[in-house]
């Protein structure tokens, strides 16, 4: 309920009056400006989740309310297989708590990593489960705005789903994926842009990387669907050379890459790969392959051999486990020994928990200094 608003939210995921003593946290496995996110047993049933903890004065600090309001929200509406779920939401005095599905074969980012670069098999198989992802979040009336391999997470048998919503934007009207956000428009962007201005440009502060930004977000043009599908041509690009294709020395000198659309295919990178890349690396987001349809990009040659249908039921490439901490890691690891102290603290002096309420202006906690 929005307290004073009137109204209340009807959440497919439901706020429990859970604690963090419900839940055994077994390791620390990401961490955001203001999260950390644990891999956690509930203690009522032994099931596997992850969980999101959202520091609030840290969120107050950085204005991130309307953010973390708005991830709540679209994540409470997603239903897709390609999607990690939220499971329940909880609060307490000092963080936010979201309880999400678990991934337990880590980031295509670590496959890339340590294999160097993917075949094109692979590539071809984790792109079109990006492409079904991408379209159900269309007809979910979403943009995402951050997707790269670090928030494409493999389940257990290796199939994709997507995480952080931190960044995303539910659209309202069809008209507003068309004619984008209206952003004022910021100095044109070239050289001689001072990087204080070049820098300031990310409207994606939460998780967004400058290796993966379409240009349009950059020049503070209208954001469309089109810019997820520029993420998708910059992911199948480092899948298979193991780099983004616009990296640079600095952030800044990527910007200017990204605003240029300059990059260069290196010696043997697959012909039929590289039309794909350069039909979504469009500079003018109208003109990115899929942007109107996403049939078109579907019937692309890449894709040629793609069971569309059945792809999330078919067998997923062979995927590399993520290694096991050992006990001295666990041990040494401040974030995670700091969560089980706090825990036990909380257990010992009989702390509750109060259901959390995500709204554009969260209710924190009673006693909680929202100033």
């Amino acid at each position: 309920m929005n307290e004073g608003s009137g109204h209340r939210n009807v959440y497919r995921a439901p706020r429990l009056q859970l604690t963090p003593g419900d839940f055994t946290f077994v390791k620390r496995v990401g961490d955001g400006s203001f999260s950390e996110v644990y891999h956690v047993k509930r203690n009522s049933n032994n099931k596997d989740y992850a969980i999101k903890v959202m520091d609030k004065n840290l969120i107050i600090r950085e204005k991130k309310q309307k953010y973390v309001a708005t991830e709540r929200q679209i994540l409470d509406k997603m239903d897709f297989v390609g999607v990690a779920s939220l499971e329940c939401t909880f609060q307490d005095a000092k963080s936010l708590y979201m309880v999400l599905e678990l991934c337990p074969g880590g980031e295509l980012f670590d496959q890339i990593r340590k294999r160097k670069r993917l075949g094109l098999e692979a590539a071809r198989f984790y792109a079109a489960e990006v492409v079904l992802i991408l379209q159900y979040l269309r007809e979910s009336r979403v943009i995402h705005r951050d997707v790269k391999p670090e928030n494409l997470l493999l389940t257990e048998t290796g199939h994709l789903k997507l995480i952080d919503f931190g960044c995303a934007k539910a659209i309202d009207e069809p008209a507003e994926a068309e004619g984008g956000e209206g952003l004022p428009p910021p100095p044109e962007v070239g050289p001689g842009t001072p990087r204080a201005d070049l820098a300031g440009k990310r409207k994606c502060s939460l998780t967004g990387t400058a290796d993966y930004v379409s240009p349009e977000m950059l020049n503070g043009c209208p954001q469309t669907y089109a810019a997820d599908l520029w993420a998708l041509g910059c992911c199948v690009f480092q899948m298979l050379t193991g780099s983004p294709p616009f990296r640079a020395a600095s952030e800044y000198l990527t910007f200017e890459r990204v605003v240029a659309g300059s990059f260069e295919f290196p010696d043997g990178f697959p012909p039929v790969a590289a039309d794909l890349v350069g039909r979504l690396l469009k500079l003018d987001p109208s003109e990115r392959l899929g942007a109107s349809d996403l049939g078109d990009l579907k019937e692309h040659p890449f894709f040629e051999e793609v069971a569309w249908d059945d792809l999330f039921n078919t067998e997923a490439p062979e995927f590399i486990p993520p290694a096991q901490p050992t006990q001295e890691e666990l041990d040494s690891d401040w974030e995670l020994q700091s969560m089980n102290e706090m825990v036990q603290n909380k257990l010992r002096a009989g702390a509750e928990c109060t259901p959390v309420s995500y709204t554009p202006n969260p209710q924190w906690a009673p006693g909680h200094n929202a100033s």
